[in-house]
């Protein structure tokens, strides 16, 4: 079976595509398979199928209840032993201002009720224009504003409850064919969000990886093969201005599943298959298990970094600050995770004296392969402080962008228990360390780095000396 891919009406005005007597009706309810794929970038990739008994010959099959925010030049019908030649895309669907567009030009009735009595009158006029407020002609005026309520003789023709695929199919003969739609969708997304325990000595880590899906795309879809795509894809899409807020959704955390998604490699990204049917509403978020791994050795450091003053001489007295707490773990198949990350934010949580969990902080993973390197920073270290002083600088006798400069850093520890300190000092231009009283690395073009180590309850210092060409 091929599926066609179709040129779709953007837009059906209410006036046309009646909605027949015998166009044939495929409601949500007469899904048979519903398969719905959710990519981090906000779009989804919807097959929905159902299946109808087709007459021989042209047939109209109206496919409700698809995706309000569908990209219509994606949608592909396929239907075997019968040909689409024709699909309109029916998006303005019924409700009380399309109702009113479509009166244009026709009489309504005007309901109004006397204050006192309660009793109802009803007026006829004709609806003269319905954009920017209503202007109604009566028999003998004109008014703007509805001052009661309106009362409409029939239902325009064209006017759907949802949005609906009018596709013309004809077909060789007659008989029960199962019909399929495929389509791309705005609306639909998924995060990643992790939850990370640390143990008191900040040694090993739990990490529980949860799959957080939005849906604003519409339509509801229940009982569908869901999976998630992790991985970034390139998409050619308009914007569209109809987009719903997603300040009006509504939010719900489901437990989660007995079992995490099946992981394959798809092309060069992740696809994760959730077990079981799931149902995601519009306007609703939802959360599933995506992965977990227990007691994954973690490496916590302290780092400060900060811009060394080289071109000039520094003003105004130093301003002590706090290095990064910085914790680091493999993502290995022996020690954990073992899996691909896909990007997300990951919050790390402490249990106190009393085993009550305590939030440490947030920050955010990039997309880890196995085999890659997370780094997650907290916050910064309270009982540590670095203060960076300049104590000369130089340009007299030097060549022409030529400057050097001298350098204190001091650490204190106020911990009970010794630490190591990274200091990175970003030194722009062309340099060359002339002093140290410690031996510096250099791992990238632009930073000078020492490790030192802080006795507890004590401090560190040391010294550089550093020429700089611009």
């Amino acid at each position: 079976m091929r599926f066609l891919p179709l040129m779709v009406a953007g837009f059906v005005s209410a006036a046309a595509g009646t909605a027949a007597a015998d166009e044939i009706r495929l409601a949500p309810d007469d899904r048979e398979n519903l398969a719905v794929t959710v990519y981090q970038s906000g779009i989804g990739f919807v097959e929905d199928w159902r299946s109808t008994t087709f007459g021989s010959g042209s047939n109209r099959v109206a496919f409700e209840g698809v995706a309000r925010r569908m990209i219509a030049d994606s949608a592909a019908i396929g239907v075997a032993g019968a040909r689409v030649s024709a699909i309109d895309y029916d998006f303005d669907v019924l409700s009380p201002a399309t109702l009113l567009r479509a009166s244009v030009g026709r009489e309504v009735g005007v309901v109004r009720t006397h204050p006192t009595t309660g009793e109802e009158t009803v007026e006829r006029a004709t609806v003269l224009a319905a954009e920017n407020g209503v202007v109604l002609r009566y028999r003998d005026r004109i008014e703007t504003g509805v001052p009661g309520r309106l009362v409409f003789d029939d239902l325009p023709h064209g006017a759907r409850p949802s949005p609906t695929l009018v596709a013309t199919i004809s077909a060789e003969a007659a008989g029960q064919r199962p019909l399929g739609l495929r389509y791309l969708t705005e609306g639909l997304a998924w995060r990643a969000d992790y939850v990370v325990t640390l143990d008191k000595g900040m040694n090993s880590l739990d990490l529980d990886g949860r799959a957080m899906l939005t849906n604003t795309s519409g339509v509801d879809f229940d009982g569908a093969r869901m999976a998630l795509v992790a991985g970034d894809i390139r998409c050619v899409i308009s914007a569209r201005s109809d987009a719903p807020k997603v300040a009006a959704m509504r939010a719900m955390a489901e437990a989660a599943p007995t079992s995490v998604p099946r992981h394959e490699t798809l092309g060069d990204v992740h696809l994760y298959a959730v077990d079981g049917a799931v149902t995601l509403a519009d306007r609703q978020t939802k959360q599933i298990a995506l992965m977990t791994a227990g007691a994954v050795p973690v490496v916590r450091e302290y780092v400060s970094e900060s811009p060394a003053p080289a071109f000039g001489p520094a003003r105004g007295e130093p301003v002590p600050t706090h290095p990064e707490v910085r914790l680091r773990f493999d993502n290995d198949r022996a020690a954990g995770p073992g899996e691909p990350l896909p990007a997300g934010v990951a919050r790390m949580f402490v249990r106190d004296a009393g085993g009550t969990l305590r939030l440490l902080g947030e920050d955010r993973i990039r997309h880890t392969p196995v085999g890659g390197s997370v780094e997650l920073s907290p916050g910064r270290a309270f009982n540590i402080t670095v203060t960076r002083r300049q104590t000369e600088f130089v340009r007299s006798g030097l060549p022409r962008n030529v400057f050097e400069s001298a350098h204190a850093v001091e650490i204190s520890n106020a911990r009970d228990e010794p630490v190591v300190v990274r200091i990175v000092d970003i030194i722009p231009g062309d340099w060359r360390v002339l002093e140290e009283s410690a031996r510096h690395e250099s791992r990238f073009a632009d930073r000078a780095e020492w490790r030192l180590t802080v006795p507890a309850s004590g401090k560190e210092k040391f010294t550089y000396r550093v020429r700089v060409q611009r």
